[in-house]
Order: C-alpha cells, then structure tokens, then sequence
C-alpha cells in the first residue's frame, strides 16, 4: 500500500515539474488547488463530523438489530404469558367452593377427611401453577396467593368452629354461607387477572 502511494506520489512530482517548465503560472495556480483539494479531504475524513456518523449508524444498526430481537422474543412470549393467565384463571375458578366441594367430596367421607382433602388439593394445584408467576405481575401473584390464603383459612375457621358436629354437607353449606353475599378474595384476583390481561394485550 505505502510502496503504491509513494510510486503515486513520485508521479504526481515528476508532473508537477514538466508543467513548471512548460507554464509556471499555470502549474503554480494547479499545485494551489491540488493542496486546496487534499486539504479539504484530509479535513473532511479526520472531522468529528465522520467520527459521529459512524457512530450514529453503529447505533441505527444496533437498535434495528434490537428491535428485530425483541419481536421475535415476543413471538415466544406472548402466547406463553397468554397460557399463563389461562392457567391461573383456571386455578381461582376451580378454587371456588361450589367447584371445590364437587371435586373433592366423595360419599362416605368425614368432615375432617374433606376439610383434609379440599386444602391439599387447594396446595396442590397452587404448587403445580407456581412457575406462572413468572409471566404475570408481582401484584397479580399477590391476589392469586391472598385467594389461595383466603379459602384455606375460610375451611379452617369452619373446622375449628363446629368441629365434627358438621356432616359433610352441613360443612360444604357452612362453607358457601360464609362466602356468600359478599366479593371473595377469589373475584378480585379473577377481576385482576382480567384487567392485566387487557393492559398487556389489548
């Protein structure tokens, strides 16, 4: 490269002399507006101008680069966090007690059995969901777990109440009184969940 640039410039020497010799003014007025040129140019790629519009096209480039990223995270994402929320709603609508007495009473069983079986099997599917919260709101989970809270001490307020006095389907009554009427744990987790899902998806 240097030996191309020297050949070069040993050439543009040797030119520069043959004009002198022909016309020394018009060779005088050439070697002005060559220097001018080169001067310009030097000028132009050593400017910070150059340095910033590289810069800003490295920048242009990686946020191009970052956006096409995060579209394509978002393809994996989205219907992941979706299933999320499915899930959950899932999980407070087969926590409530109509649902939850159906499910897990069987004939024969004693109160005590189905208090038993109705919170292992609140416990149960809440650990089985544990991971979701990774796709919702920590205040979302928040109302999922106060739900969850919620029934489990509700069955165990019957329980230390009326004892075994209760048969299985005085206690599964005992149960839908106490949560009748009113706006339960579970509903404003499920109006929550509701809400989230038209903010992030809408």
């Amino acid at each position: 490269m240097w030996k191309y640039r020297n050949r070069l410039s040993l050439q543009f020497l040797n030119w520069i002399k043959k004009l002198k010799q022909r016309n020394k003014m018009t060779a005088t007025i050439i070697i002005v507006a060559l220097l001018a040129i080169v001067i310009v140019v030097k000028e132009f790629y050593g400017s910070e101008a150059i340095k910033k519009f590289v810069e800003n096209e490295q920048k242009k480039t990686i946020l191009e680069i970052q956006k096409i990223q995060e579209s394509e995270v978002r393809k994996v994402v989205t219907p992941i966090q979706l299933q999320a929320y499915e899930r959950l709603v899932l999980f407070l609508e087969r926590m409530t007690p109509n649902n939850l007495v159906l499910r897990c009473y069987q004939a024969g069983m004693t109160t005590q059995l189905l208090k038993d079986v109705m919170i292992q099997n609140i416990r149960d599917e809440f650990e089985h969901n544990l991971s979701q919260q990774l796709y919702i709101s920590s205040q979302a989970w928040a109302y999922i777990k106060n739900a969850k809270e919620d029934m489990i001490n509700t069955i165990n307020s019957i329980q230390a109440k009326e004892g075994e006095s209760l048969t299985p389907t005085a206690f599964a009554g005992r149960l839908f009184e106490l949560l009748a009427g009113k706006e339960s744990q579970i509903e404003l987790a499920q109006d929550f969940l509701k809400e989230e899902i038209q903010k992030r998806f809408q």
